[in-house]
């Protein structure tokens, strides 16, 4: 018997999930250039940085606090 899928609805496959239980947005190994495309920003760092080492390295939590540091960065 397969286990039993709790995503949410109409979700395929598993996704994982955040400690409150919430999906989680944005997978840790995106990489920054597919952020830029997705917002059409152009943020600080490579390309081909990871999200995880991208949040570790400029101190930040969401891709709220990302778009607002590419703003200041104009």
């Amino acid at each position: 018997m397969p286990k039993l899928d709790t995503n949410a609805p109409k979700m395929p496959g598993h996704a994982a999930r955040i400690l409150s239980g919430r999906l989680r947005k944005i997978r840790s190994d995106t990489e920054i250039g597919t952020l830029e495309k997705r917002y059409d920003v152009n943020l600080p760092g490579r390309k081909d940085m990871e999200w995880a080492n991208f949040k570790k390295r400029y101190n930040i939590e969401t891709v709220k606090e990302a778009l607002k540091l590419a703003q200041n960065q104009r």
